[in-house]
């Protein structure tokens, strides 16, 4: 159901930016596959592996794999008019690079920590994929961190400095900021609705940050500095405790801890 949903969704949006504002072919299919085609692919995957034990060196390579084919096509068809600067990567004074990546890095965990006492508050679950997928040898460490650079470079380059300045002449910054803010939340879908509003919000903060500051790597830094203090430093202290599930849950889930605490 949703793989037929997200194919008629992406054809509808390609066709009408192709035939409304009359955008060029390969700019229509590009935001058609950013803002349906890849959200869809994302939520079509979670009820497949909602039950399954996640292997998470696999999982993280294949993200690699496909972060570098989004952003790698995003550069490409972005920046063919215009040179780097037109995906954003326009040069900053290092004191003002610093302050912006150190502000939107500190705005993001604060975020994180809100939803975190949210989830608490309201009784709300994180996400099981969410938890499963935080590395936890040191080679998924290290994987993991190639991840981290992976996504700070790749969604940004798509998702804020190609696809807002694409989507602004139709809907304005702010419209354009809107959409890809929501859809990045929705590729994230597998970290369940918390995770999803939650990253929504975190990719409004980066979008701000890059039309407020005039340049991507704000948001890059800040990006790969968000995944890597939330993933490898602090991992799963930013996520809300796991309930406790009586005698038996807390017998069960001390037998699953032992061989994690041998391997780590």
């Amino acid at each position: 159901m949703i793989g037929w949903v997200g194919a008629s969704l992406f054809w509808i949006v390609q066709l009408s930016l192709l035939y409304g504002p009359g955008l060029p072919l390969v700019d229509t299919i590009l935001l058609a596959a950013l803002l349906v085609g890849v959200p869809a692919l994302a939520v079509a995957q979670v009820p497949l592996v909602a039950d399954l034990h996640i292997e998470r060196l696999p999982a993280y390579w294949g993200s690699i794999a496909t972060l570098w084919l989004i952003g790698t096509a995003s550069w490409l068809v972005g920046t063919r008019v215009g040179g780097a600067e037109a995906v954003g990567f326009a040069p900053l004074p290092r004191g003002e690079l610093a302050a912006w990546s150190a502000g939107l890095t500190v705005g993001a965990l604060a975020i994180i920590l809100v939803f975190r006492q949210l989830a608490e508050w309201t009784g709300t679950e994180e996400s099981r994929l969410l938890r499963e997928l935080m590395p936890r040898t040191r080679r998924e460490k290290a994987v993991f961190a190639l991840l981290s650079v992976a996504a700070g470079v790749c969604e940004e380059v798509a998702y804020r400095g190609y696809a807002i300045p694409a989507l602004s002449p139709l809907l304005g910054a702010g419209g354009a900021l809107a959409v890809t803010s929501i859809v990045f939340g929705v590729l994230h879908g597998y970290q369940g609705w918390l995770g999803t509003v939650r990253t929504a919000l975190m990719g409004g903060l980066l979008g701000w940050g890059f039309l407020a500051s005039g340049s991507i790597w704000p948001s890059v830094v800040a990006h790969t500095a968000i995944d890597l203090l939330a993933g490898i430093v602090l991992g799963e202290r930013l996520l809300p405790p796991v309930k406790p599930a009586g005698v038996v849950g807390a017998l069960a889930g001390s037998e699953e801890a032992a061989p994690h605490d041998m391997e780590t």
